[in-house]
């Protein structure tokens, strides 16, 4: 026992009667806050007032929808699916531990490995789009491939696989805002003007991106894909879906978070985005409570005495929280010195390849994801103007 309010896992595990495994898992779904011991880096501390919470509810039983709204945020996977899962404090992509996918594998490789093909081609792409942002270029990319598209019901193996690849393609350019040959990391090299040790880098990036389970972005392609629709209609759902700041947008915060710790104006980040979870801009992980497997992966790709990575070590300190996939992300764009938009294009660019295996799965199915509200009465709606 550390003190009042904190207590140790074996404590925390003694007090609900569970294995370590279920402590993790309820900290993953929200319904234990944790932070690091101030005494030992390697060990955490859990609130008492929610490990006590939980032996309350224990004893109780509850009905199915209060199940259901426990766990659609952060909780249990909603849908069964074989692409992936989170176990043993990494992703599984298909049986295969992520870093080793990384280390090893193409995007077009491991594209081919989620959906279950035996090799993904991906043609160049030549429309660029216009847009301000990757964000809103490769959303109209997409918006203009639904005028043609079948819905993706109809197609057979082969096309649903063609369709995959020119697809990822599709996105790549438009991301990109220009056309280049061969290998999505070698199309990004030759747009960015990167060396072959850093072209490899940012391989491995997207393939850690590539897919991770039922996040925001992928459970909207999913349901979108269960009504029936188009390959391209489904992948849009996911684009802006990714779009929010609460989701891909948050590389963008964890850049400025970054550049304010290089800058010396941490603590005015904080001031100024004080009432943001540190979530938001790249530290913790919910289902991660060790730390994010993406971000170490990452970070040892770089030199340890380099400024982002430095920089980022005292955030960790600052916050009590190790950075996540987020804010590592934004440590290789900035020693890689890539475009603004760099992060969010890898983060695009490899979360496509997951998200055109899940819509692939999903429509193997007949249901629709439909679930259901329980009316809350609160009052009068307020509009923005009063």
């Amino acid at each position: 026992m550390k003190n009042a309010e904190w207590m140790d896992a074996k404590t925390a595990c003694t007090v609900l009667g569970v294995k370590p495994q279920t402590l993790y898992s309820y900290v993953s779904r929200h319904s234990v806050r944790v932070k690091a011991d101030p005494r030992d880096a390697r060990a955490s501390l859990y609130s008492r007032f929610d490990i006590e919470h939980l032996t309350q509810q224990a004893r109780r039983s509850r009905a199915r929808e209060d199940i259901a709204q426990a766990a659609i945020r952060w909780g249990d996977p909603v849908l069964r699916t074989s692409i992936s899962e989170v176990r043993e404090g990494s992703i599984w992509l298909r049986g295969r531990r992520i870093e080793s996918c990384a280390r090893e594998m193409s995007l077009e490789s491991v594209a081919a490995i989620l959906s279950g093909f035996e090799v993904v081609d991906c043609p160049p792409a030549n429309d660029t789009f216009s847009g301000t942002s990757a964000f809103s270029r490769a959303m109209k990319a997409l918006a203009h491939e639904t005028e043609t598209a079948k819905p993706l019901r109809d197609l057979n193996r082969t096309e649903a696989c063609q369709e995959t690849g020119r697809l990822l393609s599709v996105v790549t350019t438009a991301c990109l805002g220009q056309s280049h040959n061969g290998l999505i990391h070698e199309r990004i090299a030759h747009a960015w003007n990167l060396s072959p040790a850093a072209q490899d880098k940012v391989r491995q990036a997207m393939v850690l991106l590539s897919d991770h389970e039922l996040n925001p972005s992928t459970f909207a392609v999913r349901v979108c894909a269960s009504t029936g629709t188009s390959l391209p209609a489904a992948l849009l759902a996911g684009m802006a879906t990714l779009s929010g700041r609460r989701h891909g947008g948050v590389a963008e915060l964890s850049t400025l978070a970054l550049r304010a710790q290089l800058d010396g104006r941490f603590e005015d980040f904080l001031e100024e985005y004080v009432d943001l979870d540190p979530y938001a801009f790249g530290f913790g992980h919910p289902l991660y409570p060790q730390g994010d497997p993406r971000a170490a992966h990452i970070l040892k790709l770089l030199p340890s005495n380099t400024p982002g990575v430095r920089a980022l070590e005292q955030m960790k300190e600052r916050l009590a929280q190790s950075p996540n996939i987020d804010a590592s992300l934004a440590a290789l764009a900035l020693y890689l010195e890539c475009p603004e938009e760099a992060a969010v294009s890898i983060f695009s660019i490899g979360r496509t390849a997951g998200w055109s295996a899940h819509a692939i799965e999903q429509v193997k199915s007949t249901a629709i994801i439909r679930p259901r509200a329980r009316f809350e009465r609160s009052g009068a709606i307020q509009t923005p103007n009063g």
